[in-house]
């Protein structure tokens, strides 16, 4: 995980060249909707397979979600940023020559670009077996 965000947040930092932007919260925020679209993906194949121990999710509703959104930014805040975990993570690989290169910056973007639709595409595939329609 570590080296994932290192490849994502070296792309936004470019070695403290970085004008108008702040890398650390647009990472956080990045690893914020990675990780809450590993929570769906996990609560989808479980509707998926409908099993009966999980039939009675509660609703979703404002305060569940602003829990669970919250509950994610603590995980982020402590595995990346708590005292300053993000620049030690960072002087650790910025020598590692795969993870500074182009190939390891496609793959980590595909990896989290991934993790984040494929609730979309579970929940496609959900409604094209049991509606048999897509959309």
């Amino acid at each position: 995980m570590n080296r994932l965000f290192y490849i994502i947040y070296n792309s936004y930092y470019k070695h403290g060249k970085y004008n108008n932007d702040n890398p650390s919260l647009t990472v956080g925020g990045m690893f914020l909707v990675f990780f809450l679209s590993i929570c769906l993906d996990i609560a989808f194949l479980i509707k998926l397979m409908e099993d009966p121990l999980f039939l009675n999710f509660p609703k979703k509703s404002k305060p569940i979600m602003l829990l669970v959104i919250s509950m994610f930014g603590s995980i982020v805040y402590f595995l990346f940023f708590y005292n300053q975990k993000h620049h030690k993570i960072y002087e650790i690989y910025k020598e590692d020559v795969f993870l500074n290169s182009k190939t390891a910056k496609y793959l980590g973007f595909f990896i989290v670009f991934f993790t984040i639709v494929s609730p979309l595409i579970i929940g496609l595939i959900r409604n094209k077996i049991y509606f048999d329609y897509w959309i």
